[in-house]
This record gives C-alpha cells, sequence and structure tokens, in this order.
C-alpha cells in the first residue's frame, strides 16, 4: 500500500502517476512510539527527490491505473487465467493456459513469472527459494474510523504489548497488530480496541471493518531470478515482512529492470548479457533489502524489557541526527540503489582521472535537474525523459565549446541518427552563459540549458557524456573526448543480435 519515492519516478515514467496520486492519501512523515510515549519523528519530505513522500494507495487502485495505461498502448490483460505449465527450447515456449473450462498452448519468445510467492514458474523451473518463517502473526483491519493523529503521517507503536500500526487511508485508516500465537476462530475489532485503549486513554468506537485478515510473513529469496527464457520478478523472486512497505516497491524496480532489456532484446538488440544482466543486477538488491527488512522487523518486535528500552534509545538518539535520519529515508524509499557491479554498466578510459567522486558513477540511479528547452524556452526535469525509454545521452559542453567539441557532438549527431534512432536520444546540456549559434540542431537533438545550476551542481561541470538507460541509472559516462569509446559501447550492449 505504501508507494516510496523511487517507485513514484517509475510511475511518472510510465505516466501513471497522476490517476495514483488522486486514489491516494500523501504521507509526509513516520512517526515512531515507544513504552513512554513518542521517540522520534522522519520527514520525509527532507529527501532530495522529485517526489519526496511516499503515497498510501490501496493495490487495486495502483493495478488500475496500470490496467488503463496498459490497455490504451494496445495491450491486451486477460484475467482469470490459469498456467498449467510450459516447455522451453531454443526457439521459444510453450505454456498450457487454463480459461474455464478451455486449455489452449500459447507460445512466445520469453515467459516472465509475477506470479506471488507461491509461484508456479518458480517451481516448474525447480528454483529453490530458501528462508525462513517468521513466529509472528498478524491481525489487519481497514476501518472508517478517524484516529486522533496527523493523517499525513505513518504511526507505529512498539511497546510491552506488541506491535501497533496505524497507516492512514485515503478514507480512513489501516490498523495492523502482531503477536506471536496464531488468531483462531472468527476475526474481530475486538483485539485492536484493547490495544489502542491504553495508549489512547480512552475506548475507541471504531465501527465495522470494510476488511479484516490475518497472515503471518516469511523470508525467502529465489536461488536464480532466470533460466534460460524464463524470469522470475516480484514475490516469485523474493518474500518478506510487511514492515518499510519494501516487497512491493522492490518488485516494480525488478519489473522496471527487466521490462526495458526485454524489449530491446524482442526487437533484435543485445544479446544474452543484456538478459544476464536482470538477475545480476535485482538479486543483490532483494538480498540487501531482505536482510535490512529482517533486522527492522526483529527490533520491532523484541520482548526483553532491557531490549526494548535499548532499541527505544537508539531510536531516539538516531532521531536527533539529520544526517543518519537522511540515510535511513533514503535507503527506505530505494533511491540509493545502485548497479555498480553491473557488467553492463562502464565508464571511459580517462573518467577516473581527476573526476571520479564527481556527479554520480555508472549503475547509479541518476539525480533529477531543472533544464531550459532552447527552442522552446520551457522548463524541464531531466527525469521526464525517462517517458521515452530509450536510452538518453547527455552531451555535457563546456561555457566556452571548442572545436574538438563541436567536432564530436556533429559526429555523434550523425552515427547516432543512422545507427541508433531507435535506441538512443541525444540531448546537449549547456551552462546558463554557453553561446548555443554553433551548436547543431539537426535531428532529434535537443538542447536545454541549465536551469539555476542544478545539472552542474548534481553532475559537476562539463565537458562530459553521461548515457542514461530506460529504467534511469547510470550506463555510461566519460569525458567527451571518449566519443569512439561510447560508440564501441553501445555496439557491444545495443548492437544488433548476431552482428
Amino acid at each position: 500500500m505504501g508507494l516510496h519515492a523511487r517507485s513514484l519516478e517509475i510511475f511518472a515514467a510510465l505516466e501513471v502517476l497522476a490517476p495514483i496520486r488522486k486514489a491516494s492519501r500523501t504521507m509526509r512523515a513516520v512517526s515512531v512510539y515507544g513504552d513512554k510515549g513518542f521517540l522520534f519523528e522522519l520527514d520525509l519530505t527532507s529527501l532530495d527527490a522529485p517526489y519526496p513522500w511516499v503515497l498510501s494507495c490501496p493495490q487495486s487502485d495502483v493495478e488500475k491505473a496500470l490496467t488503463e495505461r496498459y490497455r490504451s498502448l494496445g495491450g491486451e490483460l486477460i484475467r482469470g487465467t490459469e498456467l498449467l505449465d510450459f516447455t522451453q527450447d531454443g526457439a521459444g515456449v510453450r505454456a498450457r493456459i487454463r480459461q474455464g473450462a478451455d486449455v489452449e498452448t500459447v507460445t512466445c519468445d520469453l515467459l516472465v513469472g509475477a506470479d506471488g510467492a507461491s509461484s508456479t514458474v518458480r517451481q516448474q523451473l525447480g528454483i529453490g527459494f530458501n528462508g525462513v518463517d517468521y513466529d509472528e502473526h498478524f491481525l489487519l483491519a481497514d476501518v472508517d474510523w478517524q484516529g486522533p493523529w496527523r493523517s499525513d503521517s505513518s504511526h507505529g507503536f512498539l511497546q510491552e504489548d506488541g506491535l501497533l500500526i496505524a497507516l492512514p487511508l485515503p478514507t480512513g485508516w489501516r490498523l495492523i497488530m502482531a503477536r506471536d500465537e496464531a488468531w483462531e476462530g472468527e476475526l474481530s475489532l475486538q483485539p485492536f480496541t484493547d490495544r489502542l485503549t491504553p495508549i489512547l486513554g480512552e475506548t475507541p468506537d471504531l465501527g465495522e471493518p470494510r476488511w479484516i485478515s490475518r497472515f503471518s510473513v516469511q523470508r525467502r529469496l529465489a536461488h536464480h531470478y532466470r533460466r534460460n527464457r524464463v524470469f522470475l520478478a516480484g514475490d516469485a523472486a523474493h518474500v518478506q515482512s510487511p514492515l518499510g512497505a519494501q516487497g512491493m516497491n522492490t518488485g516494480l524496480a525488478d519489473a522496471f529492470n527487466l521490462s526495458w532489456k526485454l524489449a530491446f532484446y524482442l526487437k533484435g538488440y543485445g544479446n544474452g548479457a543484456l538478459l544476464d544482466s536482470y538477475e545480476q543486477e535485482r538479486k543483490p538488491v532483494a538480498d540487501k533489502m531482505l536482510h535490512g527488512v529482517d533486522m527492522l522487523s526483529r527490533a520491532s518486535l523484541v520482548k526483553l524489557p532491557m531490549l526494548r528500552r535499548t532499541r527505544d534509545s537508539l531510536l531516539k538518539m538516531a532521531g536527533g541526527r539529520p544526517g543518519l535520519t537522511r540515510r535511513l529515508l533514503r535507503t527506505a524509499s530505494q533511491l540509493d540503489v545502485h548497479y555498480r557491479q553491473s557488467p553492463l554498466v562502464g565508464c571511459g578510459p580517462e573518467a577516473e582521472l581527476g573526476w571520479r567522486h564527481r556527479g554520480p558513477l555508472p549503475g547509479d540511479r541518476l539525480p533529477d535537474a531543472a533544464l531550459g528547452s532552447v527552442r522552446t524556452g520551457h522548463l524541464h526535469q531531466l527525469h521526464d525523459l525517462l517517458r521515452k525509454p530509450v536510452h538518453h545521452l547527455l552531451l555535457q559542453l563546456g561555457e566556452s565549446p571548442g572545436h574538438k567539441e563541436r567536432l564530436v557532438l556533429y559526429a555523434l549527431s550523425d552515427r547516432l541518427g543512422q545507427e541508433y534512432r531507435e535506441r538512443v536520444h541525444l540531448t546537449v546540456v549547456v551552462a546558463r552563459d554557453t553561446p548555443v549559434d554553433e551548436i547543431p540542431r539537426e535531428g532529434t537533438i535537443r538542447i536545454w540549458r541549465d536551469h539555476q545550476g542544478e545539472f552542474a551542481t548534481a553532475f559537476g561541470e562539463g565537458p562530459r557524456m553521461w548515457l542514461m538507460r530506460p529504467d534511469g541509472h547510470l550506463a555510461y559516462r566519460a569525458p567527451v573526448s571518449n566519443a569512439n569509446h561510447l560508440l564501441e559501447y553501445l555496439d557491444t550492449v545495443l548492437g544488433r543480435k548476431g552482428q
């Protein structure tokens, strides 16, 4: 239900953020309480990101927005369908599908199993899903009750009687509580009433639940995310405690990482290394996320009084250290996820000389920045480019572009236009006072001027090249003088298969 800052960037790129935001409640803080009251608050708006908050949006509304967008692009979505089994070979995948009483065989090039924790795809591939089951059992209820807390914050109560979480919904609240024993028999709101009474100092009237359910959780990670033509994504690849709202957000980023690679591959670009990079990049992210959520869950559910007091003291201390809370927020919001160890990213031979720590490194998520169009004068954001699912080469020029820079620009414009028009678009970034009269404007080249130095602050000063992938991560960086090496990189990663 909680959509973090990185997921909101993904939704903006997919052009579904507006309807999702309309169906959501915006959470700007996380408030935490212990046995003796308030412990600390995380201010989500302090995030250095285009969307510094969390959206509380029911999953059904998220799916509705995605479905409508998918269909508007010509996609067909068929529900009520069961995958029976599948086989694969060098020619493709053949899957037997049952819909009602009918069984048919579907033939396809690739198959993605995004079919949840009990994934049929994963089981038929024989991929292990090792991990642990937690001892805690959760009770969840959505209620129309109007709680006494601020409605733009989530509230977590880490108390002797157990964990209680209150999350604001677009209408009402979602209440979650945990205990060691399983919830037996008919479910009711009485356990929530009992827990809330000492917290509030009075007995709340929660009314009738719109939804009430029980669940237990586990921590598991698939041994592999791919076997030949078949892939796993989301809960089929990893499951974890719901604390921190990491599972769905990680699954969304899985899909965003995988989708552009599948699209290029199916159009005849790239090779097996392009598809191999999905597991190489995303599995370490899930592994790190699982351990972080596990630590959060164990700390939240600790029972011994001495350990609880120690935990509460540490949380109070952390709340008073802005630098620490900023790092916690960036981790939770998944803004610091990177693929620096991926074999799919790189830099020119001179890129390490003198400016390694100036600007993002290959594999990093690119920061956003405001840029003004030289042609129209309109103000844009760098992340707006992600609405075009291609690689974007950002050619950053110096304040007074020399003859060599202009030659490189002409050469790249010509080569990219001829050989990579469907895969790479060129954007020239210039400083506020850079003259643009001699900069070529043929084809699809756009010239954007750095607005108030935001680009230079985030990336350093040119002349440099930055290649942004369709998922917003940095594929390649180098000085402008390394244009030939850039073209070699493009041939390797995005060249036509078989060439």
